[in-house]
């Protein structure tokens, strides 16, 4: 499993947050295959990001109460494109 952590600028509004995460998956040309909650987390917001004709799924995970925003790769879904595509979003994320 990979699971890294994304520092998102200070004063960012809360709200803002899943509107950058999805702008910047667009980016990447990544498609939302699953966008929900996870209840280990009360209130995130919970993606699975796949590109079209590749394997792999990353998942990313916004949880506002902490403020807390990081990107996740299960073991047995990762991808040749998964790990390019993390640094990509984090450096757009991170600003």
């Amino acid at each position: 499993m990979i699971e890294i952590e994304v520092h998102m600028p200070d004063g960012i509004e809360p709200k803002a947050v899943p509107v950058s995460v999805e702008q910047a998956a667009a980016r990447e040309e990544l498609i939302v295959a699953m966008r929900g909650t996870l209840g280990t987390y009360p209130g995130c917001i919970h993606w699975h990001f796949k590109r079209a004709g590749e394997k792999g799924t990353l998942e990313v995970t916004w949880w506002p109460k902490m403020t807390r925003l990081w990107f996740k790769v299960a073991d047995g879904r990762e991808g040749p494109w998964i790990r390019g595509a993390m640094e990509r979003l984090r450096a757009q994320l991170e600003g």
